[in-house]
């Protein structure tokens, strides 16, 4: 079976790929992101660990014709879409549909957040063209009956996570001895999923998710944003001075009881990682992983 991974070089793009390529022996994919964003840094070392199972090839999907010619290379079983948060997000959606219906793709794959909420009404403009992007796909299969699948995921930390997002910036910060932002008076609290998870359950959605249907991903691991900073800043021996409370609107998390049970049911899926834990292996990635986040500050 092949993949058709869009905007792999990106946070989780980079780990889906991974994680497929890791615990999926036959699957092969193929990854095309434009770098506008996502950086090769992303997936240094893949081609050669797994060979002729990963290839990268340079594309905007916004490129018909270049979007066309990929898809004319193998027999896809699917697409999974990690790219619709740009401003060219919903003509990339329009133009991945439109030619996997073409090239007689299965699946197609949307992966969202959960800042989409029901009807679509994003205030964010990468929300916006998220939730634009995801109307396009389903609406391809309420008019062609193709097998499009999405899944919305509440907050994802981990390893290659860029380092303008709220846990990176906080360990990057504080390793460089640097004011630590921390939104209102911390007290925002946040459902957080590993990214190995988010991976896992988009796998599962693209082999046994209804067509058709959204899947929230979320957890009962929350914890409030100070607690947070104060975690990984005594993780690090650096002092809580650090702290600066900055302006912030907060979002209300939506209630999602009803969604996380169709997860459950049909995905049988639940997150496998404990926060604690696992934000400890994530601080010391970005310890020991100074180059990549170097690199990435410097563009």
């Amino acid at each position: 079976m092949r993949l058709l991974v869009t905007g792999g070089c990106g946070f989780v793009g980079s780990n889906f790929l991974r994680y497929v390529l890791q615990h999926y022996g036959p699957e092969m994919i193929t990854n095309v992101d434009s770098l506008v964003s996502g950086t090769l840094a992303s997936v240094d070392g893949l081609a050669q660990t797994f060979g002729e199972r990963y290839e990268f090839l340079p594309a905007d999907l916004g490129d018909a014709d270049k979007i066309d010619a990929v898809l004319a290379i193998h027999q896809f079983f699917g697409i999974v879409n990690f790219a619709s948060e740009s401003a060219t997000g919903a003509a990339g959606m329009a133009t991945l549909i439109e030619r996997a219906r073409k090239h007689g793709v299965r699946r197609i794959m949307q992966v969202s957040n959960d800042r989409i909420p029901s009807g679509g009404a994003a205030t964010r403009p990468a929300d916006q063209h998220q939730a634009a992007a995801d109307e396009l796909a389903l609406a391809a299969h309420r008019k062609y009956g193709e097998e499009v699948v999405i899944t919305r995921s509440a907050g994802n930390y981990g390893p290659f996570q860029a380092p303008d997002a709220f846990i990176p910036r906080v360990v990057i910060r504080a390793l460089r001895d640097e004011p630590v932002p921390v939104p209102g008076d911390g007290s925002t609290a946040r459902g957080w999923i590993h990214v190995e998870d988010h991976c896992s359950a988009v796998f599962s959605a693209l082999l046994s998710g209804e067509p058709g249907t959204v899947y929230h991903l979320t957890t009962d691991q929350k914890s409030h944003d100070l607690e947070v900073v104060h975690w990984i800043l005594d993780h690090l021996g650096k002092p809580r001075e650090l702290i600066r409370f900055i302006p912030d609107r907060p979002e209300p998390e939506p209630s999602l009881d009803e969604e996380v049970r169709l997860v459950q049911d049909e995905l049988e899926w639940k997150p496998r990682m404990h926060f604690t834990d696992a934000l400890r292996d994530t601080v010391d990635w970005y310890v020991h992983n100074r180059e990549w986040w170097e690199l990435l500050l410097s563009r």
